[in-house]
């Protein structure tokens, strides 16, 4: 569906330590216009897994091309049997080279559905039927939710993830992260330090300046001498 960026290659593998050249090395992307160029890349795709050493085969979507170029009702029975085709030989390939093979489907809403998720896969019966696992993927708010729908081994449960720098992350990690981040840019004030001149208060009136006289009223003088009685 035209959603592969190569730049976010280079982000997760900065993030997870990784040389981005060699990781972009390590990625051949095949686009295809129309299901029947769909098929032939698969049917080729052999030859670039012996080459390669490939070990993950990603269909997106699976189904997009098939929905697009046939419409209506009339159609959906010879959409389902190109699709058919399509998936078993991603099938085929799995188990011929031991590599994993995913491939992404459509959801529709249901206009019957009063109750419950609407939402239900394009592909139907023919891609639920061959595939081992399916998983749906929903949103919610900053998170993402993954479903188990259908596997061999697994009960059906519920996975809460979140999308960084670093690819598939915590959701907790992802809360950290934003709270570090929100308070690395928080802008800082500036204080001015004021001395503290509360310590000796200072009258407003200046002190009286007083001038110390010597005591002369210990021994008192008579006004007369004694020589003239």
């Amino acid at each position: 569906e035209n959603t592969f960026r190569p730049e976010r290659i280079v982000s997760i593998a900065q993030a997870n330590g990784m040389d981005p050249e060699k990781a972009l090395d390590n990625i051949i992307v095949a686009r295809a216009y129309n299901s029947s160029h769909q098929i032939l890349i698969l049917e080729e795709a052999s030859t670039l897994i012996r080459e390669h050493n490939i070990k993950l085969v990603v269909a997106d979507s699976a189904v997009g091309l098939f929905r697009s170029e046939y419409l209506g009702r009339g159609t959906l029975a010879t959409r389902q049997q190109k699709l058919n085709k399509f998936v078993h030989l991603l099938v085929r390939l799995a188990e011929t080279y031991n590599v994993a093979a995913l491939a992404t489907n459509q959801v529709m809403h249901s206009p019957d559905q009063f109750f419950g998720d609407p939402t239900r896969p394009v592909g139907g019966n023919v891609v639920a039927h061959t595939s081992t696992y399916r998983i749906y993927f929903k949103k919610s708010g900053k998170k993402r939710i993954a479903r188990m729908v259908d596997s061999p081994h697994h009960p059906e449960m519920d996975v809460v993830f979140a999308l960084g720098e670093a690819g598939v992350i915590d959701p907790e990690d992802a809360t950290t992260k934003k709270k570090k981040t929100a308070k690395k840019f928080e802008p800082k004030e500036e204080v001015t330090e004021t001395p503290d001149i509360s310590a000796e208060p200072i009258d407003s009136e200046p002190k009286e300046e007083v001038t110390e006289t010597p005591d002369i009223s210990a021994e008192p003088i008579d006004s007369e001498s004694n020589d003239l009685k």
